[in-house]
């Protein structure tokens, strides 16, 4: 889980600093640098899994233009991503502070920034009581136990790189997966025939079952069926008035809302959800539902139980007024708008178009917040066939 994020010279980011909440959205127009958050945490990610291949890892826009420009075209030398994150050890929680970035050379962009730290929950004041009491000792205690360091170490790796984006592509969803496939759900989806067999051995498919039902509402069954001969799963779904329906003749809406459930209730890879553009393919009826639902699948830090749990986050970006109109009436501290602004630096002649994050608060520098006023004001000008 992903607490914090600071980044500097990525893309549109200059000195940029975002809490993170186990649900959040992020809000705002076109160009506003959603997506190259997005992007900068799976640089992050990448640099955990790939290391010095992490600069040439496929994303948007060549390695040069990851760095961050002026509006002279001129790059920073070096850019960093680092993120604070909670994760689960066999003997509690343990907080760690993680850098990426890279470096210019010569004017070759190169992967040069690699830097964990463990953090001390127990002294973090902005943590609720129920983590910092959950602090994992071995984490500690075996710091100077090499042998036993690893171990944890290894626990440590394994979690801090359980993040999923998830577009999902219809096209790629339809098909059938092979039993072997023990993964989460791939970013396309590919493997939701396998997600789903998977899960049907516990109780999560019944679980996701009513969400999608709330959501889907002619849908009354997920069933999946295992071809033993070629060890392949298939899924169909049981519409009422329809009969069964088999997933190459669903809709792309219905595909799309049925694997984010199946990653959000997969009870084998909890972790990081990123959803991109939320409310693509859901009637917008059934759009602040969705949200309610994903808030009651996401970790509560002040929960002893949910503690207990794998820990479970959703980050999401939409345009939708629902989304602010929803999440400013439940939960307006998940709610935050990105917007971009001109940065003026005298003392390097530079001026530049970075991208800010606005929490909805009441007061504070100007700039750096949405004031409920201004949110207000905003769904005031929304139709209200809209929300």
């Amino acid at each position: 889980m992903i607490t914090r994020v600071e980044i500097d010279g990525f893309k549109s980011f200059l000195d940029f600093k975002l809490d993170v909440p186990p649900f959040l959205a992020l809000v705002g127009p076109n160009a506003s640098g959603k997506s190259n958050l997005y992007d900068a945490i799976g640089y992050w990610l990448d640099s955990r899994l790939y290391h010095s291949d992490a600069i040439l890892a496929d994303r948007r826009g060549r390695p040069a233009e990851l760095f961050h420009m002026d509006d002279a075209g001129r790059s920073v030398e070096v850019f960093t991503v680092e993120m604070c994150c909670l994760v689960n050890l066999p003997d509690g929680l343990a907080g760690i502070k993680a850098l990426a970035g890279a470096r210019m050379e010569d004017g070759v962009p190169k992967h040069q920034l690699y830097d964990t730290r463990i953090l001390d929950l127990t002294t973090d004041g902005d943590l609720p009581d129920a983590v910092r009491t959950r602090e994992s000792r071995q984490i500690h205690d075996f710091f100077h136990d090499e042998d036993r360091f690893n171990v944890v170490a290894n626990s440590l790796e394994t979690e801090l790189v359980r993040v999923l984006s998830y577009p999902g592509d219809p096209r790629a969803m339809r098909s059938v997966a092979s039993l072997a496939d023990q993964r989460p759900l791939r970013s396309d989806g590919a493997n939701l025939a396998a997600v789903l067999g998977r899960m049907g051995s516990s109780p999560a498919l019944d679980d996701l079952m009513v969400d999608l039902a709330a959501l889907v509402p002619d849908v009354r069954e997920v069933r999946t069926e295992l071809d033993e001969k070629r060890q392949e799963w298939s899924f169909e779904l049981v519409l009422e008035g329809q009969g069964s329906v088999p997933s190459t003749l669903l809709s792309d809406g219905t595909l799309r809302i049925l694997g984010l459930l199946a990653a959000l209730h997969d009870p084998d890879h909890a972790g990081v959800l990123l959803v991109e553009e939320i409310e693509n393919g859901l009637h917008p009826g059934r759009l602040a539902e969705l949200l309610r639902r994903i808030q009651e699948r996401v970790t509560d830090l002040n929960d002893p139980a949910s503690l207990d749990r794998p820990l479970r986050q959703v980050i999401i970006t939409s345009h939708s007024p629902v989304v602010v109109s929803e999440l400013y009436r439940s939960r307006p501290e998940a709610l935050v708008f990105m917007d971009t602004a001109v940065r003026v630096d005298p003392d390097k002649e530079r001026v530049s178009r970075v991208t800010v994050a606005k929490s909805v608060r009441d007061g504070g520098e100007p700039g750096t917040f949405v004031s409920p006023r201004q949110v207000r004001k905003y769904l005031g000008t929304v139709r209200q066939d809209e929300l």
